[in-house]
């Protein structure tokens, strides 16, 4: 649709393709009463006083859920700023994405928190898509894994520092590179407030991802980017050569990992190799 609808309730989207988790389905519907989805089928007839929304020619889709993003609209969520997480938040939901979850990079103690507050304040108050919590992804990066983030302003995790965002309420995911000195307590930290705990920007090895799974890790960000590789971990710990970050994911079922599908950064078969080996039940995108 070329621009977003808000119909009352009950409302219902009508002919379109419906996506279903198995299968595509054309001309089909979408009833929605209360807030909540009542019917997904073909398009049948309508009682009178259901509002209709047009989906002809277009794809009717769940909400996307964006667990890793950092602005959008030319604004980025670290600016720090109401309008710039307003702004991103907007630009994402006309693009379909109704949960967001705002991404921290490297930065200063101040900026982190400036960026915590405005996205706080927009989730208390906000008319766009549900902002769901705060991913807290940087600073706790390792050294030799920052990527395209500012390597100057990546540090190990120290406990006022993260306290301090965790105060906030905000935070609902929380990475950290596994074997960074005192790993272990932020895990601990985040997995008592129930966040979805991931490890990112690491050169970790098989023993150090087995402890942060111990602590409650779960997910890895980015497969292939900025993580450890077999070859990265010969270099640091020579030979016999160690599993890395890959290995551990794809051998252990109870975790799931994200690629960055667009078509940059992953060749084709690398994101084929994702999708057949982990499925989109461990596989965000």
């Amino acid at each position: 649709m070329s621009s977003l609808v808000r119909p009352m309730n009950p409302f219902a989207l009508v002919g379109g393709t419906v996506i279903l988790p198995d299968r595509l389905l054309s001309d089909g519907m979408v009833l929605c009463r209360d807030g909540m989805i009542d019917f997904v089928g073909p398009a049948q007839q309508l009682s009178d006083g259901i509002g209709v929304v047009d989906c002809s020619d277009a794809y009717i889709s769940p909400g996307f859920i964006d667990l890793h993003v950092h602005g959008g609209g030319n604004a980025d969520f670290m600016d720090g700023t109401v309008d710039a997480v307003r702004t991103a938040m907007a630009t994402h939901l006309r693009h379909g994405t109704t949960t967001i979850f705002p991404t921290t990079t490297t930065g200063t103690p101040a900026q982190i928190l400036r960026m915590l507050d405005a996205c706080r304040e927009v989730s208390q108050a906000s008319d766009l898509s549900h902002l769901a919590g705060v991913h807290l992804y940087g600073p706790f990066f390792a050294a030799d894994k920052a990527g395209c983030h500012l390597a100057t302003a990546r540090r190990s995790p120290h406990t006022d520092e993260y306290q301090a965002y965790f105060d906030t309420g905000i935070v609902r995911i929380a990475t950290c590179a596994a074997e960074l000195p005192g790993a272990a307590r932020f895990y601990q930290a985040a997995a008592d407030l129930g966040c979805l705990i991931t490890c990112g920007h690491s050169n970790a090895n098989w023993t150090e991802m087995q402890a942060a799974f111990d602590k409650g890790m779960r997910h890895v960000d980015h497969f292939w980017c900025a993580m450890s590789s077999v070859s990265s971990l010969r270099q640091r710990f020579g030979v016999p050569m160690q599993a890395s970050m890959s290995e551990f994911v794809l051998m252990n079922r109870e975790m799931s990992t994200e690629v960055i599908a667009d078509g940059k950064h992953l060749s084709n078969e690398l994101l084929e190799f994702a999708f057949q080996m982990l499925t989109p039940q461990r596989l965000a995108w």
